[in-house]
């Protein structure tokens, strides 16, 4: 893992465990809080959304809202940025799609789940601080799932690939923007691995 230092950044951010994680993506989730879903904030190119029980993609604008079981995708060259009520950021990279398993956000308690399954390609969170002090004492869930694996955030800024073709999935720890002196200082404790269908941590 590059030395103990990779290893207690590792540790210390992102908890990756192999295999799927049942979420019941295909099964009715609870009903949302007012908070829940996320918002298109950008995008560019080509992007399509695959609504909840719905067989068909359509074009999708900055502004729509997304809710559990709904679908998005990026073509090549396109992006987008998608809003989360607590704060955090996802960023979709282009020959992407990811579904939303479950976001929830409780305005009295604050309380927050946030879980997505990259089906292809790449996609960037930025989590919030607030997220991340709640998942500290449980209050809070952030989870990007792939075919190969699950990604848990333990840290503010992070990267989930996943290369279909080779059905391998990749995770990257990543200074925090929001700190670019904290994240020059530290470029070099970034952690990245890759996991292959079958094997094991």
């Amino acid at each position: 893992m590059g030395g103990a230092r990779g290893g207690r950044v590792f540790a210390g951010i992102v908890a990756v465990f192999a295999g799927l994680l049942v979420l019941g993506m295909a099964d009715a989730a609870p009903a949302q809080t007012a908070g829940g879903g996320a918002e298109i904030k950008q995008m560019t190119g080509r992007v399509e959304v695959l609504r909840k029980g719905q067989s068909e993609w359509g074009p999708v604008t900055t502004g729509a809202k997304l809710v559990d079981g709904d679908q998005v995708r990026a073509h090549a060259g396109a992006s987008a940025e998608l809003a989360l009520p607590d704060g955090s950021t996802l960023f979709l990279a282009e020959n992407s799609r990811l579904a939303m398993t479950k976001v929830e956000f409780d305005d009295v308690t604050k309380a927050r789940t946030s879980a997505f399954h990259l089906v292809v390609g790449k996609v960037r969170a930025l989590v919030s601080k607030a997220a991340i002090e709640l998942l500290r004492s449980r209050q809070s869930n952030f989870v990007i799932s792939t075919p190969t694996a699950v990604a848990a955030a333990r840290g503010t800024h992070y990267e989930v690939a996943y290369d279909a073709t080779q059905k391998v999935t990749r995770v990257a720890v990543l200074p925090d923007p929001r700190f670019p002196e904290a994240a020059e200082a530290h470029h070099d404790n970034a952690y990245a691995f890759n996991q292959r269908t079958g094997d094991r941590f």
